[in-house]
């Protein structure tokens, strides 16, 4: 029995074949799957991550460009899903961390001075305070935020590096 290569399975389903995306869904998930659990550290979030990745390939097909890997191509749309799922989730916590800082402000209990530190952060290029808040906010590995900022791992710690040396500047002038 002859298997069919990804691309012919592609063509197939752009022509109206849905099993043949059955196969390449069956083909890749564990792939798709192994990558959000190592961005996501959440087995359920990767399920949700890898299932939107595919759903998401689904129905951008006809995008997809030949000259490269189908595998290649949902694992980046997995990758990119997951930084929408951490912005996403960066952005809620920063409103839900605001009302908990009014609600202790209106207690009049003592409130930790993060401003300081997001003043800060917000100095310093994003080029370098995204990889500094993935890796010391969100606590991932370099592997993980060299794959969703689409770096390599050297420049992730580059990144970190020189980002760590700018706060510390900003942070002992004031």
């Amino acid at each position: 029995m002859n298997e069919r290569t990804d691309q012919q399975l592609v063509e197939a389903c752009l022509g109206g074949d849905r099993a043949a995306f059955e196969t390449l869904v069956r083909r890749h998930q564990d792939s798709v799957f192994g990558l959000a659990v190592g961005m996501t550290r959440n087995r359920d979030d990767a399920a949700d991550m890898a299932q939107d990745a595919f759903i998401r390939a689904y129905t951008k097909l006809e995008q997809y460009n030949p000259d490269y890997s189908f595998k290649s191509w949902v694992l980046r749309i997995c990758a990119n899903q997951t930084k929408n799922l951490f912005r996403k989730r960066t952005r809620r916590r920063k409103a839900e961390e605001s009302h908990l800082i009014e609600d202790a402000v209106l207690e009049d209990a003592e409130v930790p001075d993060f401003q300081g530190l997001e003043e800060a952060l917000a100095k310093i290029d994003p080029k370098f305070s995204a990889p500094l808040r993935l890796k010391y906010m969100e606590g991932l590995a370099y592997e993980e935020v060299s794959e969703i900022l689409g770096i390599g791992v050297s420049a992730a710690k580059m990144r970190v590096m020189r980002g760590r040396k700018q706060l510390a500047e900003i942070l002992s002038h004031e």
